[in-house]
C-alpha cells in the first residue's frame, strides 16, 4: 500500500510541476535557515577545537570600576581582573582544574614582523597568554609544543599553521627564528588554525604574557587588563567553581580602600559565546532566537498550508471519482499524507544541503 502511495505521490509531481517545485523550494528554504541557525549555535556552544571544555569553563573578562576621592570627584569605567585575582583564585578555588588568561584582546597592539631579514609587516592578531593557556584549550599541534611555565618570561613563540605557511612555507619550523618588534623570538610550535569567530582563542601568534613584546601596563588590587578562563573538574562542579570564585571576588573588595568599588561577574561560557550580559539566564538569552526559529517554520508552512488547501480544491473531482470506485476516506487521507509526506522529505534533504553550503562558504 505504501509503494502504491509513493508512486501516486511521484507520478502527481512529475504532472504538477510547479506546485512541486513551489511546495519543495518553500521546504528546502525554511529547513535551510533553521538548520544553519542550529548549526551555528552548535559552533558557538558545543565543544569544539579548540574549545573542548565549554561545558564546564567560566569567564571573567569585564568588570566595573569607581573610585571616589576625599575632594569627592569620582572615575569610573570598565576594568578586566587583576594578576593579583588570579592568583588569589589559583591558591583558594578548591574546584579548580586549569586556568589560563590573556591580555585583553581590544588592546594587544599589532606587532611588526621580520623573517631572516624580510619584512612581512604587522602581526595584527597576536595573543599574549599565560602557559596554563595549553592546558586549559585543546590545541592540534602540528609540531612542537606549547610554552610552559618556566619560559612566561622567555621570547618564544607558537604560530598558527597559516601563519607559518606565510612567514616560512612550512609548519615544521621549531626552532627556527623570528624578529618581533626588532627582539629575536624562538618558534617553539605551530598549531592547526582556530576559526575567526572564536574571539579569544584563535590567534596567528602566541607569545608568553610576560615577554619582552607583551605590552606591561600597571595593574591596581583588583583592576587589571587580562581576560580569564577556568574549568572545573567536571561539569557537575562547574557551580561549586563559580561560588568559591565569587567569593574570593567579595572578599577582595572589602579590601579596597574607602570610595574604591570594583566588581566582577562570572559568567559561563554561554554568556560569552551569545554577547548576552543583560540576560540572567540561557533561557532568556535564547529566547529571542526561539522566535527567530519560529518565524523561519511558521511562516513558510503558513504559506505552505494555503497552496495545499487550494490545490485540494482543484482535486474534489478526483477525490469523488475515486469515492466512487470504492475508495474510503482513510485511503484518501493517507494518500495525500504521502503525498506530502515525500514531497517534504525532498525539500528537507535540499534544505539540510543548503544550510550546510551556507555555513561552509560562510565560514568567516
Amino acid at each position: 500500500m505504501i509503494k502504491q502511495h509513493l508512486r501516486q505521490a511521484w507520478t502527481m509531481m512529475k504532472q504538477q510541476k510547479f506546485f512541486t517545485t513551489v511546495y519543495i523550494t518553500g521546504t528546502a528554504i525554511s529547513i535551510a535557515l533553521a538548520m544553519t541557525l542550529f548549526i551555528v549555535f552548535y559552533i558557538k556552544l558545543g565543544n569544539i577545537y579548540p574549545e573542548k571544555k565549554r561545558d564546564r569553563t567560566l569567564v571573567i573578562e569585564n568588570g566595573y570600576y569607581e573610585k571616589v576621592n576625599k575632594n569627592g570627584n569620582s572615575s569610573s569605567g570598565n576594568c578586566n581582573p587583576s594578576r593579583t585575582i588570579i592568583e588569589q583564585i589559583k591558591n583558594d578555588a578548591k574546584h579548580l582544574e586549569s586556568i589560563g588568561y590573556c591580555i585583553d584582546r581590544n588592546l594587544e597592539h599589532p606587532k611588526i614582523i621580520n623573517v631572516d631579514g624580510k619584512d612581512f609587516g604587522k602581526c595584527k592578531n597576536p595573543a599574549f597568554t599565560n602557559s596554563g593557556w595549553w592546558h586549559l584549550f585543546d590545541y592540534k599541534f602540528l609540531s612542537g609544543r606549547g610554552y610552559t611555565e618556566k619560559e612566561e618570561h622567555d621570547d618564544v613563540a607558537v604560530l598558527s599553521r597559516s601563519y607559518a605557511m606565510q612567514l616560512f612555507a612550512d609548519t615544521a619550523i621549531t626552532g627556527r627564528s623570528i624578529n618581533i618588534t626588532g627582539s629575536p623570538y624562538r618558534i617553539i610550535g605551530v598549531v592547526e588554525d582556530v576559526p575567526h569567530f572564536m574571539r579569544i582563542t584563535t590567534s596567528d601568534m602566541w607569545i608568553p604574557i610576560n615577554s619582552s613584546q607583551a605590552d606591561k601596563y600597571k595593574e591596581d588590587y583588583m583592576s587589571g587588563l587580562n581576560t580569564l578562563l577556568m574549568t572545573a573538574p567536571s561539569s557537575a562542579e562547574k557551580e561549586s567553581l563559580k561560588k568559591e570564585v565569587e567569593d574570593i571576588l567579595r572578599r577582595m573588595a572589602q579590601n579596597l580602600s574607602e570610595g574604591e568599588k570594583c566588581e566582577f561577574e562570572v559568567w559561563e561560557h554561554w554568556r560569552l559565546a551569545l554577547m548576552s550580559s543583560e540576560e540572567d539566564n540561557f533561557f532568556a538569552a535564547m529566547s529571542r532566537y526561539f522566535y527567530m526559529l519560529l518565524a523561519f517554520l511558521f511562516i513558510p508552512a503558513l504559506n505552505l498550508s494555503g497552496i495545499i488547501s487550494s490545490r485540494m480544491k482543484g482535486r474534489m473531482m478526483e477525490v469523488g471519482v475515486r469515492k466512487a470506485y470504492g475508495a474510503t476516506n482513510g485511503q484518501i487521507i493517507s494518500q495525500v499524507l504521502w503525498e506530502n509526506l515525500l514531497l517534504t522529505a525532498i525539500g528537507a534533504v535540499i534544505g539540510l544541503l543548503l544550510s550546510y553550503i551556507v555555513v561552509y562558504t560562510c565560514n568567516s
